[in-house]
């Protein structure tokens, strides 16, 4: 305590207080008289705390006389002055810590209000001190003496602790603390989340009423407990029920004082102790009463064992850490005092600091009942939280009161009624008639509508409703003779076209429902598909789409003849019951699932999706979900249902954020959805903003969608709708719908259920949660799956009798975790299980636990996915098998699981880490090292370039030249998020089957310098980056002749901004080296110009560089152009170099190294050097034997011209930027400039040295500012 208001002094959160509300009139003076015998007998009440050289030490101060305020007011007055009281810090080392007031609020009405610091007094404390009071108040009213104190010594208690802390019984106390936290379990509050105390606390005070109260403790009477006791148990059931635990820790107050002695003495003695309790629907009432009966008695036997050092055995201390949830504080103190025979009621106005909540019960014996008050610490909890778990409580006591004790308590809940007919009824009011149809059914009745009318394009070519609905009937004919019909199967393996279009439709023309194939998965999981569908054949495009057909008949699209067929619809006995598609999940037990779902499910979810957004003739519909997943579905059939255009996406091309935003803009799409990782990765790329065109509307769903990632949205594409949908395959598509506003805040909600359909949240007991309140989300209603093909026991498991529904219906346990907001919206808030979305995959991580503990070298696994980069969601598998190869293990997975199923590293552990009670602790597996090999070192600026994208992509601080992109921990989401990178730095045309191709920064260096010399990196116009509609900078080399060092320019300029570097003739060690830097500077200019012909002009150099770019910039203004920028980088005219020796080769060395951003000390060898360069990365590493020789030979010639060089004016302006840190050459300045720069020099101080300004860090102050410039 006294930590804690050394802390924040100012706070005045450990001042507790009451005042006594006598009804007579008091005489002050007697009662003065009273106070200050009483505050001269407790020992407690003369004690001042300081901090010393040895830490806090208290002592006793001589008794001395207080003021007693003696106040006339009304009782609001009253109370608001004593709450501004109450506001009021104590200072412990120089005044008394506790104050008096006597206040009149009435002819026969006064409150005695009391102020203490919680460090001196505890509750029991203040009973003594109050019965004293009264004591001597009423013998002092009536003229007699008070009598001798009947308070013991507070040195006796601070003895008896020491003594207490020494002996063989604290020994024992602590031993049964840490037996029973030994696993140290998670204690989970209310509010979810921890805090400080604040400076004050919010209460709410409630009476649960008379009758409810001796119901109660009739309840108490008949399970042989007392009421305290029953009031624990039931706030333990409220806080399992409210917090999704079967594990409650409550805080138990106790008043620590063991002996006659300790009862006679005031002080802070009281301990809060935890009170563990197993609460499970199928205990009874009775049986969690007797739980908390036993709990407190073996509490009680070791109650002097302090809190602080429980926390400190558990290794609890410090913020977020806690041993409790709620203070269950029932206040046994006798307040039925009387002054000179006048009554006094007792109120309390603050029982401490409050890190979480209180629950202080009083049993006045007033005729009111027990009164309720929540204490709660405003860092955590709003006002309308408090009073909606206030209000439910004293509903669960009333309905406990009336119930019988031994019923199990799945028969409670904590919603009141209102809420359950709130979450049941009001927010699922969604009944909305639908005529009997099918999926297909409305498809036809458009094509006869609007024949000639556009259905669906991809690429160049396109089918009208009419040519559509004339192929899908000739070829759902053909499938009719191989036994598609309804209640039959048709697998579908074709890629993103118009015949998987025309396919799919086919398919439902014929009756039939379609099973999607994705002809990229492994072999045999295509092979377990199709035997475990049994469809009636399986079509693809070509021969050997597939590598099996495990038997099935193949329909083979390409060169197959239909002309024999007819082009009306074929007659189908099709009912809205019957199977529209079957999509497979990845299942827990390590066999994907396929889930069925009937024409009833997909139509009603198309109506309603139609009603709510209305899609007209004129959108035109983007589909890019691949088939295997079920937002396909909406995306194939909505458009084509409503006479709207379908526009098909190119294969692989929903990876790829530019392509996409491009096809938008080009194709005029108004209607697209993206998962939000991806959507995320869509907005970062270049073209976004021009997609705001014709976009109206745009949908988010498959996982859940940041709140970062819809400002983002709301920022790229201001004016676009975006709309947050959920579901999963098992409700057909989504269930909710969710418009997010601009400027909104918080956890995006997933939204309201759709039409025919019901959302409940249910806690551990199947009862309703109330809103806020997390449990487990249900689907039921129009939109549920048939269940899981040929999987009844499973089916049975996860679609389970309704019980708030109509007879008979079902309801679907999604696995979901989510709660309720209080205007009837849905918030998802992760699982209840192991299963996970990933970039909107849905992945059972027990199927792939599986097929990792299959493995002959593995002996256990472990999957998870871990985020230890914000946004970077990664597949990590866990092994143990000295045998096991994390490299073999994932090429073995590939060939049995889909790519995006496969960890992106597997980590082979000694043994796995376990929890105290020996279970897999999943928060202590390491994350997984993606540091590439050591490998030689990039051998050109365009590979440097790479490796460090790479590892900014990959969230590495390093990445190899040879080491592969997938093999470091890469996803499908990061290869996306590369190829943007690379195109806006680079200005190269890739894709992520670039990426697949060519996965190490060599190989891909190697790709974009096909058709490239292998000297082209050593050319004097060395083109950075060669693209972008801005006006070129040209940077001109440093001493030793390479630009390579301004490749740390181009990811922090603007992805249009042409960047070429100047280099020095001769660096392939062939020609001759310029005799003057005014040659150079001749030769350099006309580089210049054989790219930009004329100006503006931008110029940059470091170094020696700078001095050369003054130079082409004064050839540049007497040629006649303007030049718009020159900057110079720590460069220093020529003057300044004068008379200074000419280097030698070891001078050569360092400013080789200095141009790589380093420097060594002592005597530098080639070999040593070039040992630096490899270790830190540097493409300067990779120059040949003949390169490096060239430019020590280059250093030289550089630092003989610029001795010889007679510097010239340039009569515009320059930006300069000064190495700031204290150098060698501290005779450099930059006003040597003053007489060569007519304009202005605008200086930078860049705090580092010489060698340093091309580092990172100092590149992104210094393209800060020439960002401004560049525009």
């Amino acid at each position: 305590m006294w930590y804690a208001q050394a802390l924040d002094p100012e706070s005045p959160a450990q001042n507790t207080a009451e005042y006594l509300e006598i009804h007579a009139a008091v005489d002050p003076h007697a009662f003065g008289e009273a106070l200050r015998r009483v505050a001269a007998e407790a020992d407690a009440l003369r004690v001042r705390i300081a901090d010393g050289p040895d830490g806090p030490r208290q002592w006793y101060a001589a008794p001395a006389a207080f003021p007693l305020e003696v106040l006339d007011l009304a009782e609001d007055a009253a109370l608001a002055w004593m709450r501004a009281d109450l506001a009021r810090p104590f200072d412990l080392a120089a005044e008394p810590p506790f104050r008096h007031a006597l206040i009149r609020v009435g002819e026969r009405r006064w409150f005695w209000y009391q102020r203490v610091h919680h460090i001196v007094m505890d509750g029991y404390g203040y009973s003594l001190l109050a019965r004293r009071t009264a004591e001597a108040y009423t013998a002092l009213a009536a003229g007699a003496d008070p009598g001798p104190s009947p308070f013991g010594s507070l040195a006796d208690l601070v003895a008896e602790d020491a003594a207490y802390r020494a002996s063989d019984a604290f020994a024992a106390d602590r031993e049964h603390w840490a037996a029973a936290f030994a696993d140290h379990p998670e204690v989970i509050t209310l509010a979810g989340r921890t805090a400080l105390p604040s400076r004050t606390f919010l209460r709410r005070s409630a009476h649960l009423d008379p009758e409810a109260t001796d119901k109660l403790k009739a309840v108490a009477g008949s399970v042989r407990a007392t009421w305290p006791e029953v009031l624990i148990a039931a706030q333990a059931l409220y806080v399992s029920r409210a917090t999704r635990t079967t594990d409650v820790v409550l805080g138990l107050p106790m008043m620590g004082r063991m002996g006659s002695a300790a009862l006679r003495i005031p002080g802070m003695v009281m301990n809060v102790l935890p009170l563990r309790l197993t609460v499970t629907p199928d205990a009874t009432f009775a049986e969690l009463t007797r739980q908390v009966v036993l709990g407190i008695r073996a509490a009680r036997k070791h109650q002097r064992y302090r809190y602080e050092d429980i926390r400190r055995d558990l290794g609890l201390l410090g913020e977020g850490r806690a041993l409790t949830g709620p203070l269950v504080n029932v206040m046994p103190f006798d307040y039925d005092l009387t002054f000179a025979g006048a009554r006094a009621d007792a109120h309390n106005l603050s029982a401490g600091p409050v890190e979480d909540l209180t629950v202080n019960v009083y049993d006045r014996t007033d005729g009111r009942g027990l009164r309720i008050d929540y204490d709660v610490n405003p860092a955590l909890y709003a006002d309308a939280e408090v009073a909606a778990h206030q209000e439910r409580f004293l509903d669960l006591l009333g309905r406990l009161a009336v119930a019988d004790p031994h019923a199990r308590l799945s028969e409670h809940g904590i919603a009141t009624e209102l809420e359950r007919a709130e979450v049941l009824l009001k927010f699922n009011d969604t009944a909305r008639p639908v005529p009997p149809t099918t999926l297909v059914g409305p498809i036809e009745a458009r094509a006869m509508r609007t024949p000639h009318a556009t259905a669906v394009v991809h690429g160049l070519d396109a089918l009208t409703y009419a040519q559509l609905d004339a192929r899908a009937n000739q070829l759902a004919r053909h499938l009719a003779t191989l036994g598609v019909r309804p209640g039959a199967l048709a697998a579908v393996a074709v890629p993103r076209s118009l015949d998987l279009v025309v396919t799919l439709l086919a398919v439902l023309k014929a009756g039939g429902a379609y099973l999607p194939l994705d002809p990229d998965y492994p072999a045999a999981r295509l092979a377990y598909m199709l035997e475990d569908a049994a469809p009636a054949c399986v079509i693809t495009d070509v021969a050997d789409r597939l590598p099996d057909t495990a038997g099935v008949p193949q329909v083979v699209l390409d060169g197959l003849d239909l002309s024999a067929y007819l082009t009306i619809n074929p007659p189908r006995a099709l009912t809205p019951q019957h199977p529209a598609y079957v999509i497979y999940t990845s299942g827990s037990t390590g066999r994907p699932k396929g889930v069925v779902v009937p024409h009833s499910a997909i139509d009603n979810r198309l109506r309603w999706m139609q009603a709510e957004y209305g899609l007209e003739p004129s959108d035109r519909v983007l589909q890019k979900t691949p088939s295997g997943f079920d937002v396909s579905v909406w995306e194939f059939f909505w458009p084509l249902r409503e006479g709207a255009t379908l526009v098909v996406a190119d294969p692989g091309g929903h990876q790829d954020p530019d392509y996409l935003a491009r096809t938008i803009r080009e194709q005029a799409i108004t209607t697209c959805h993206f998962v939000p990782s991806m959507l995320q990765v869509f907005l970062g790329a270049a073209e976004a903003a021009g997609a705001a065109g014709p976009l109206r509307r745009v949908f988010c769903s498959g996982e859940a969608l940041p709140r970062e990632t819809a400002a983002d949205f709301h920022r790229v594409l201001p004016g676009v709708p975006l709309h947050n949908l959920y579901g999963p395959t098992e409700a057909a598509v989504d269930v909710t719908y969710h418009a997010c506003e601009p400027g909104s805040s918080g956890p995006v909600p997933i939204g309201r259920p759709v039409w025919n359909t019901r959302l409940y949240v249910l806690d551990e007991a199947g009862q309703p949660c109330p809103p806020g309140v997390p449990g487990e989300l249900y689907l039921a209603g129009a939109q549920l799956a048939d269940g899981y093909l040929g999987r009844p026991e499973l089916t049975d498991e996860r679609f389970v009798p309704d019980p708030y529904g109509p007879l008979g219906t079902r309801m679907y346990r999604t696995g979901d975790l989510a709660r309720w907001t209080a205007d009837g919206e849905v918030e998802y808030l992760g699982r209840t299980d192991h299963q996970v979305k990933l970039r909107g995959l849905r992945i059972e991580l027990g199927e792939i636990e599986a097929a990792l503990a299959a493995d002959d070298t593995v002996n256990g696994a472990g999957v998870l996915v871990r985020e230890d980069r914000p946004g970077d969601q990664r597949l990590v598998g866990y092994v143990t098998g000295s045998d096991a190869d994390p490299k073999a293990l994932r090429e073995r997975l590939a060939a049995r699981l889909p790519e995006y199923m496969v960890p992106g590293a597997i980590v082979v552990l000694d043994a796995f880490p376990l929890s105290p009670n020996g279970k897999l602790d999943r928060k202590a597996l390491p994350a997984p090292s993606y540091e590439g090999a050591a490998a030689r070192a990039p051998r050109t600026p365009l590979e440097e370039t790479l490796t460090r994208l790479f590892a900014e992509a990959l969230g590495l601080d390093r990445v190899g030249v040879e080491d592969a992109f997938f093999d470091l921990g890469g996803t499908s989401l990061l290869a996306a998020r590369l190829v943007t990178r690379l195109r806006e730095t680079l200005g190269a045309e890739l894709t992520i089957g670039t990426l697949f191709q060519a996965p190490s920064p060599a190989a891909l260096a190697a790709r974009l310098e096909e058709g490239g010399a292998a000297d082209d990196a050593l050319g004097v116009l060395l083109p950075l980056r060669a693209t972008g509609s801005r006006t070129p900078l040209f940077a001109l080399h440093p001493a030793g002749g390479l630009s390579w060092c301004y490749s740390a320019l181009l990811a922090r300029l603007d992805p249009e901004q042409p960047v070429y570097g100047l280099q020095a003739r001769g660096l392939t060690g062939v020609g001759e080296l310029p005799r003057t830097l005014e040659d150079m500077a001749a030769d350099y200019a006309a580089q210049i110009r054989s790219v930009q012909p004329h100006g503006p002009y931008r110029l940059l150099g470091w170094s020696v560089g700078g001095v050369v770019a003054q130079a082409v910039a004064v050839r540049l203004r007497e040629a006649g152009e303007r030049v718009e920028l020159l900057a110079l980088l720590d460069a220093y005219p020529s003057d300044q170099w004068r008379g200074l020796a000419v280097p030698v080769e070891a001078d050569a060395l360092r400013a080789l190294l200095r141009m790589a951003g380093f420097d060594q000390e002592g005597e530098l060898t080639t070999e040593g050097v070039l040992a630096t360069l490899r270790r830190e990365g540097s493409a300067l590493a990779g120059l040949s034997q003949r390169t490096l020789r060239a430019v020590l030979d280059i250093v030289v010639n550089n630092a003989r011209l610029m001795r010889e060089h007679d510097t010239r004016v340039f009569d515009g302006d320059a930006l300069f930027f000064t190495a700031a840190a204290p150098r060698e050459e501290d005779w450099l300045t930059r006003k040597a400039w003053a007489p060569y720069i007519g304009g202005t020099l605008e200086n930078h101080d860049i705090d580092c040295l010489h060698q340093e300004l091309t580092q990172p860090e100092r590149m992104d102050e210094i393209a800060e500012v020439l960002r401004a410039r560049l525009r």
